[in-house]
């Protein structure tokens, strides 16, 4: 089975950007984050590459745009279900097993039906923001793992990591 997730920070009022940009710094979630990634396929909305500004190295990026057609090392498809549908196709193909979603908020609202594992990075905040991620109902889903991280000279805020998946 292919696994769907989606790797995201959320604060507690589920703010997830401002400004096309993340709304702290933490350094350590930035790490894991990569360490998760790396050597999947990602798929993110136009303005969460803007913001990134380049496709992110060893990592297969799709990127869902309707206003840019080309991007080298990375493939731009005009919708969320043709990207979803050639990562699939690609996993089979390259005997991979997980696609990861990793934002923005129109693209996570599009594919929470379909995910099946989140990484959830709960920072410990309540902030201003501008792009949230959708409601969900935690009860559908199962926690595997979680790991706290204090607020230090390299992080922000406290925050959690936290793995679930979908049990309905």
């Amino acid at each position: 089975m292919i696994t769907i997730s989606h790797v995201v920070a959320l604060s507690v009022n589920k703010v997830i950007g401002v400004d096309n940009n993340l709304p702290w710094n933490l350094k350590t979630d930035l790490s894991h984050f990569k360490e998760y990634t790396t050597n999947k396929i990602i798929i993110m909305g136009r303005k969460t590459f803007e913001s990134i500004g380049r496709p992110l190295p060893n990592r297969i990026n799709y990127v869902v745009s309707n206003t840019i057609d080309k991007i080298e090392g990375a493939s731009v498809f005009k919708n969320t279900n043709d990207a979803i549908d050639s990562a699939k196709n690609l996993c089979t193909k390259e005997d991979l097993d997980e696609i990861v979603i990793i934002g923005g908020g129109f693209l996570f609202r599009d594919t929470l039906s379909i995910t099946n594992k989140l990484v959830l990075t709960k920072v410990d905040c309540d902030i201003d923001g501008d792009v949230f991620y959708p409601d969900f109902n935690l009860g559908e889903w199962r926690e595997l793992d979680s790991k706290s991280f204090l607020k230090d000279s390299e992080n922000d805020y406290n925050f959690i990591v936290s793995t679930y998946e979908r049990i309905t």
